[in-house]
């Protein structure tokens, strides 16, 4: 069974600690699922960065462990298998994805540095599409673990709730994560983080919305052409934007500073 080990610091286990057990850490983060996400995440960023072909495959690799993820989260919150601490780490890694390598409309990467505001152009389909809402939903479900979750809309180990068959000592009941020190995560760092949900559910949601005009736009002018009969002429709608490479990148680096933190919660360790 997978043990966390949690300890006051980064030195070994003094004899006041405790282990808190968790059922579910194997099948959501265990050490063959994290690798698999790490390596989709070195893949993505070599992707980004130097070879423009494997962008479109990286990408939907990412937005394929994102999709699994949301759908564990989400299925497994509403029949009480998934616990605060399973949440928590799922959280992190998620925003490994959202703020480290996953790219939407092709900011952070490679085309967008060789062709300036027209490389957006490589973006737009199906995939694009697909990454702005999983991407929405997973920002709109971490509003909900951040605002309810943490507190009592999960199963916390070591309490009353928890039904297992060798329960956690009550001292795993308190949920702790990682920004600049050890802190609880039912504390104030809930605002931050759910003041972030709230930026990329608004974020997201006007993407989502422009990308639903210009849907629109294109059914219109799909219909315009079948009535004019005109079928060699393409529906694509072409998109443009007016940041340079430096200005975008510029804007965005305050984004990732995010994921750096969630990466780092390095107050309890996972040993499957």
């Amino acid at each position: 069974m997978p043990i966390i080990q949690a300890h006051s610091g980064l030195l070994p286990r003094a004899n006041d600690s405790f282990e808190c057990k968790t059922d579910g850490a194997a099948d959501f983060y265990g050490f063959g699922v994290r690798l698999g996400i790490y390596f989709a995440w070195a893949n993505a960023y070599i992707a980004n960065t130097l070879l423009p072909s494997e962008i479109a495959g990286a990408s939907d690799t990412n937005n394929i462990f994102l999709l699994v993820i949301l759908i564990a989260m989400i299925k497994c919150s509403a029949n009480g298998m998934l616990t605060s601490i399973d949440g928590l780490v799922l959280m992190h890694l998620s925003g490994g994805f959202l703020f480290g390598t996953l790219s939407i409309w092709g900011y952070r990467t490679r085309q967008y540095f060789d062709n300036g505001p027209q490389g957006i152009r490589f973006f737009g389909g199906f995939g694009t599409h697909s990454r702005l809402v999983v991407s929405l939903m997973i920002s709109a479900f971490g509003l909900w673990f951040w605002m309810f979750g943490v507190t009592d809309g999960l199963v916390h180990p070591g309490t009353e709730e928890e039904i297992v068959e060798d329960p956690n000592p009550p001292e795993c009941a308190t949920l702790y994560t990682f920004m600049f020190a050890k802190v609880r995560a039912d504390g104030g760092i809930r605002i931050f983080y759910t003041i972030m949900c709230i930026g990329c559910i608004v974020y997201y949601g006007i993407k989502l919305l422009a990308s639903s005009i210009a849907a629109w736009a294109r059914l219109g002018k799909m219909l315009h052409l079948y009535r004019e009969r005109r079928w060699a002429e393409t529906t694509r709608l072409h998109f443009a934007t007016g940041f340079k490479y430096g200005e975008n990148h510029f804007s965005m680096a305050p984004l990732a500073q995010p994921c750096l933190l969630t990466l780092l919660d390095g107050t309890r360790r996972v040993h499957p």
